[in-house]
């Protein structure tokens, strides 16, 4: 089993959030070594473009001792396409580097959902109870092969899973099932903007510096209890694809 991250140092909201500070580490650190908590995944592989604003991810990944695959700035579904060729696994779990207090559980979760299931494709995001950056999607190597090679509207070539879960008569598509700690959508803990970034220091600050100190649960009830800090992002709007 391999996570897919996908990173970008050029976002239009908050340019660098990629390799921003957070505890004792970055950004990407923290999404990386958290992925690896997961007990079913084996590797981490981090997929960037191959503009120059992005050679600092590669970079950091040098020092990280992760894969970093680059490419076009649009076709990100072909990144993940060039990353499969850095990895034999069946499976692949996809999340992004906005997300770096993800859950190694959810993960976990995630991954033993498609297999129980023999769904084609689990996310996170069909349950639509799930706090903002807990998100998860695992899809099938063989179904991401073909969405690589199929796919040729912009969107779903920007977008990696947006071919699949448009076709559910094709695709056997499902939800993993949010559990009952995590089920407040309300929250933010992704990284879109500048408040969201200082929501997600607050927590580490309370909580601990090494990605390594706690998880998804703690995270949310540490912002049930300072509903101040909660507060601090709430105003942010999601961008959504459909």
């Amino acid at each position: 089993m391999a996570v897919i991250a996908q990173a970008r140092m050029g976002s239009s909201r908050l340019p660098g959030k990629t390799l921003e500070p957070l505890g004792s580490a970055t950004v990407l650190d923290w999404v990386v070594a958290r992925s690896q908590l997961a007990q079913h995944v084996e590797e981490v592989i981090v997929t960037t473009s191959d503009e120059p604003i992005d050679d600092p991810i590669m970079h950091r990944c040098r020092a990280l001792g992760i894969t970093c695959v680059r490419g076009a700035p649009l076709d990100v579904l072909d990144r993940y396409r060039a990353a499969l060729t850095e990895t034999d696994a069946d499976e692949i779990v996809r999340v992004t580097a906005d997300c770096p207090l993800i859950d190694p559980g959810i993960i976990d979760l995630a991954i033993e959902t498609r297999r129980k299931c023999n769904f084609d494709y689990v996310s996170t995001s069909a349950d639509g109870r799930y706090p903002r950056g807990l998100d998860v999607e695992v899809v099938r190597r063989p179904v991401l092969e073909t969405t690589a090679s199929e796919a040729v509207d912009p969107d779903e070539r920007e977008h990696v899973t947006l071919f699949v879960y448009r076709r559910p008569e094709r695709f056997a598509c499902g939800p993993v099932v949010c559990p009952s700690w995590a089920r407040h959508p309300e929250l933010r803990i992704t990284i879109d903007e500048g408040p969201d970034l200082e929501v997600v220091r607050r927590i580490v600050d309370g909580l601990g510096i090494d990605a390594t100190a706690f998880d998804g649960k703690e995270v949310v009830s540490f912002l049930i209890d300072h509903p101040e800090i909660a507060a601090i992002n709430r105003g942010v709007t999601h961008r959504y694809v459909n």
